[in-house]
């Protein structure tokens, strides 16, 4: 995930290509009118960049929902939602990537029983998009909002109903916010279209994830896409880059 390295898109995929990753994420912030994915000349410079290193784009990571949720009671902040993800369909498309991570974020202080049915009604919206475009939203369990669950982010999957709007795992958020990844995984299987791997107080190994039990929990469920890294801590590390480094060769070797 480009955020968990230092720099801009390019330095991200330098860096991504010399330690040794097959792919990258590329996450997009609420400014997202002067991301170089909203441009056609940075579209083409990322393409170039991402073929001569040999890496994919295996997703664009949609953290413009933190700002513009679709929970919001505010409909002009829903229809800009409806927007920026039709965008991102559409250079997931154009630069070869075929998933959307969309965390379920809260649009206000105290939800309601309003936020999951505006989910469910925005992602209906958008998701004719996706279908004919071939990308997948991919609707992630984080801290905060109405799909922290397995069986939240099923009620909005179900609610949606198609074959594009499916789930962004995340086992160490599944630790933290309901104590039982590896249960979560399998009530989920094959909804889960991609996954985020990190660890909770740590490098990965380090922490407090059951790694061994949720390698097991993939094999059985026969995941087999790709395994993003979300390891922000190194960052604050002194060397970042060897930080990942060592991230990735446990992932590589555990999973």
């Amino acid at each position: 995930m480009s955020a968990c390295l230092p720099g801009s898109y390019p330095e991200v995929i330098e860096a991504s290509a010399a330690i040794g990753f097959d792919g990258v994420e590329l996450d997009v912030g609420a400014d997202y009118g002067s991301n170089m994915l909203w441009s056609p000349d940075g579209r083409a410079e990322l393409s170039a960049l991402l073929s001569d290193k040999g890496l994919a784009l295996c997703s664009i990571c949609l953290g413009t929902f933190w700002t513009y949720s679709f929970a919001s009671p505010d409909a002009a902040v829903r229809e800009r939602g409806a927007g920026f993800t039709t965008d991102a369909i559409h250079w997931c498309r154009e630069l070869g990537a075929n998933v959307i991570l969309v965390p379920i974020t809260p649009g206000a202080e105290d939800e309601g029983e309003e936020a999951p049915e505006r989910w469910i009604e925005h992602l209906t919206e958008v998701a004719p998009v996706a279908e004919a475009n071939r990308v997948c939203l991919a609707l992630e369990n984080v801290g905060r909002g109405c799909g922290r669950t397995a069986e939240q982010l099923l009620r909005l999957v179900e609610g949606v109903d198609s074959p594009y709007v499916r789930v962004y795992y995340d086992f160490a958020n599944g630790l933290g916010l309901s104590g039982d990844p590896v249960g979560e995984m399998h009530k989920l299987k094959e909804q889960i279209v991609q996954i985020h791997a990190k660890d909770r107080g740590g490098p990965m190994g380090e922490g407090e994830v059951d790694m061994p039990a949720v390698g097991r929990a993939m094999k059985d469920i026969e995941y087999d896409g790709w395994l993003v890294l979300e390891t922000f801590e190194a960052l604050d590390a002194d060397d970042p880059i060897e930080a990942t480094k060592r991230n990735l060769d446990f992932a590589r070797a555990n999973f």
